[in-house]
């Protein structure tokens, strides 16, 4: 049995390009975008539905991502815009977003991520952290640092929703019909980074909780400055598998985050499944595993990881057996 898992492509301005490739549509989307507005969705002010909504103090030149907001038509056209923007790799979303002119959530801790970046090749360590510090200080009140890794130099949304980490402005707001939406999970996404919440007031399934076995189920790769991790685990009911995978940047006993795919083959029990996640803009996620665990309940089965890679860890190959007790 083989499984590749990917998301259908679909773009709300073109039905047409569900026989398309994901570049071809994208294409067609922007270009959709250089005629006219993106359909069904607007760039407004926060404060315009609602005195209080005001965010944080801010910069002036930190405006744009905290008081201004997506707006969407309604909970049909959120979802499609979503579903689109999941699909496409980091370039693709970074242009959707100039296209529209909105710089949010997305935009912002993608341009703090590479400017971070460049910070990590500087080989003096007193320069290094000198440069970290005047980076802190210009992201502090747009981002929160990581209280419980003092090694973690990344910046993170103060929030929780993977939907809102890409749509929402930098506090997670958006606006679908006239309801101003927030994130309904305010703990920053250091500690759940993979978790999403779901959305206020728009119908969505209950998002599966990664749970690791007793076992060490995981494999991990470098190559230079880089790590990639992959995990085996069971979701909190332990209905289904799951797979959790991470990526650094690292220097000395520091570390950032890093954005790349993945690629593995995993056997379960004798079933290979194919693993494959491009590069979305995030350095660590879960993701379901559409494999049965209850059925193997009171037993220890055989697993493997084999020729797992990254895009930071090109040419380098993981693999790995081990034994977990399903319960």
């Amino acid at each position: 049995m083989k499984i590749t898992l990917r998301k259908y492509f679909c773009v709300p301005l073109a039905l047409l390009v569900f026989s398309c490739s994901n570049d071809e549509a994208v294409q067609q989307l922007q270009s959709k975008t250089d005629e006219s507005p993106i359909q069904g969705v607007e760039v407004v002010k926060l404060s315009d539905y609602g005195s209080h909504l005001t965010s944080r103090s801010v910069r002036s030149e930190d405006n744009d991502g905290q008081q201004y907001v997506l707006k969407f038509k309604d909970a049909n056209c959120y979802d499609k815009i979503v579903s689109d923007l999941k699909d496409m790799n980091p370039e693709q979303k970074m242009d959707f977003f100039g296209k529209i002119g909105f710089k949010g959530s997305y935009y912002n801790l993608n341009k703090a991520d590479d400017e971070l970046d460049k910070i990590f090749d500087i080989d003096n360590d007193e320069s290094f952290l000198n440069a970290y510090k005047v980076y802190k200080e210009k992201y502090k009140n747009m981002f929160v640092f990581n209280q419980e890794d003092k090694f973690d130099l990344s910046a993170y949304h103060p929030f929780n929703d993977e939907n809102l980490e890409i749509v929402g402005n930098n506090q997670g707001y958006i606006i679908i019909g006239d309801n101003v939406i927030a994130p309904t999970n305010a703990t920053p996404n250091y500690e759940h980074a993979a978790l999403s919440a779901n959305t206020q007031s728009v119908e969505a399934p209950v998002n599966p909780i990664y749970r690791s076995f007793l076992e060490d189920c995981s494999v991990a790769i470098y190559k230079g400055k880089y790590r990639s991790d992959i995990s085996l685990g069971i979701d909190q009911s332990g209905n289904i598998f799951m797979v959790r995978c991470a990526s650094q940047k690292k220097k000395r006993l520091w570390k950032r985050r890093h954005a790349t795919n993945y690629e593995a083959d995993l056997c379960i029990n004798g079933e290979h499944l194919h693993l494959s996640y491009p590069n979305d803009g995030r350095g660590r996620f879960e993701k379901v595993i559409p494999f049965n665990a209850r059925q193997f309940f009171g037993r220890n089965i055989k697993c493997e990881f084999q020729n797992f890679t990254t895009g930071c860890c090109e040419g380098v190959y993981g693999n790995r057996e081990f034994n977990v007790s399903i319960r």
